[in-house]
């Protein structure tokens, strides 16, 4: 039966079989694919980090805005305020959700991936999925000694098998088909069987698979957050450092218990992953450096910012003047009222702001003091 992810997991998995016919050996070839696949989903990597820098360099300006609003927790101020920030993404063309997009295009690719190395036989040997099924029963039914208890046998394992006893698959196999055709998983000469999975119990060179995982994951991740742009946090300092402490120990702990439950090839490819990952990331910072700023550049921002903040205190003034017992409820209705005003006195014309009669609180100016030149003037 073909499913419907077939459509992915067939041409990958034919690139790595053209991948180890070019090396002859299956950890390099896997290496030789994931370049392949990083230098395919660059350009990604190239809008993603663009997405970051433009991120970064709207700090500023975002950080004013908000502050302009800080202390108002009403409704329509909050929503005034994240207004003013979409209007600033959208003038400046800056898409928060842009640098998901690149992560959602290759995580399909990295799960089609782990399918096409757990299940060579299917993707790189081309065998059907019914063949499969039944080289897998036969190698169950003549298995013998501890391994009988296993009730789930990998495609790795079966390969293994059939290799040692390849008359006995033939009339399963295609046509013309021979035992070099299936990837040979040793390395060193044998030395290394990276179709076995790592043990405590079998202490041997495996082992270091898992704890190279564990090293290569935790180095990734600290050099790839220190190349990428992580926008300040509001939370206290000694909390985001622990929580980090934890992501960046977790992480790791996870794919190494992962690395000692599979057939340890998994584990190579996640050590490349790792490092690729890393070295892709520093290739971005400098062909895409981060802008960083100062608190100079922060300070400036709020200065432009600084005359729609004035204009807002000195309605809330006159407001509270004329009426004391008036009620004003957000920033984001001073500014309504303001310009309802402004609407009002070009409709009215000047006349409008010259009553005949002042109201109830309002100052009138003081008198111009008289120096005596207009006397002078006079005579």
């Amino acid at each position: 039966m073909t499913g419907i992810m077939d459509i992915l997991y067939i041409p990958l998995g034919y690139v790595i079989k053209v991948c180890y016919q070019l090396v002859g050996n299956y950890a390099l070839a896997l290496l030789l694919f994931a370049i392949i696949i990083k230098i395919i989903l660059f350009p990604l990597g190239i809008k993603q980090q663009k997405n970051s820098v433009k991120q970064a360099s709207l700090r500023p300006r975002e950080m004013a805005i908000r502050k302009k609003y800080a202390g108002r927790e009403d409704k329509a101020t909050k929503q005034k305020c994240q207004e003013e920030v979409m209007a600033l993404y959208q003038k400046e063309n800056y898409n928060p959700m842009g640098g998901c997009f690149p992560l959602l295009i290759e995580m399909p690719v990295i799960l089609a991936l782990y399918k096409i190395i757990t299940q060579p036989m299917r993707y790189i040997c081309g065998i059907s999925a019914e063949a499969i099924g039944q080289i897998t029963e036969r190698v169950k039914g003549v298995i013998t000694g501890a391994d009988s208890a296993k009730k789930v046998l990998s495609q790795i394992d079966v390969i293994t098998h059939v290799k040692e006893h390849f008359t006995d698959f033939t009339d399963l196999l295609p046509e013309n088909f021979a035992a070099s055709d299936f990837p040979d998983f040793t390395m060193f000469g044998g030395a290394i069987d990276l179709s076995a999975t790592p043990s405590f119990n079998k202490p041997g060179w495996l082992l270091l698979i898992p704890l190279l995982t564990f090293l290569f994951t935790f180095g990734s991740m600290k050099l790839t957050r220190r190349f990428t742009y992580q926008p300040p946090t509001d939370g206290h300092s000694a909390d985001t450092k622990v929580s980090s402490w934890i992501m960046d120990l977790m992480m790791p702990a996870m794919s190494t218990w992962i690395t000692l439950t599979v057939p340890a090839v998994i584990g190579v490819y996640w050590i490349y992953q790792n490092i690729l990952n890393a070295l892709r990331q520093m290739l971005m910072y400098k062909l895409f450096p981060i802008p960083k700023f100062t608190e100079e550049d922060y300070k400036a921002a709020e200065r432009e910012y600084a005359g729609k903040v004035k204009k807002n205190k000195g309605a809330v003034d006159a407001i509270k003047q004329s009426d004391p017992n008036k009620k004003v409820r957000s920033l984001h209705y001073i500014d309504a009222e303001d310009d309802a005003d402004d609407s009002e006195a070009k409709d009215n014309g000047p006349a409008a702001h010259s009553p005949e009669k002042p109201e109830a609180g309002f100052i009138e100016p003081a008198p111009l003091k008289d120096d005596g030149k207009s006397k002078d003037k006079g005579k």
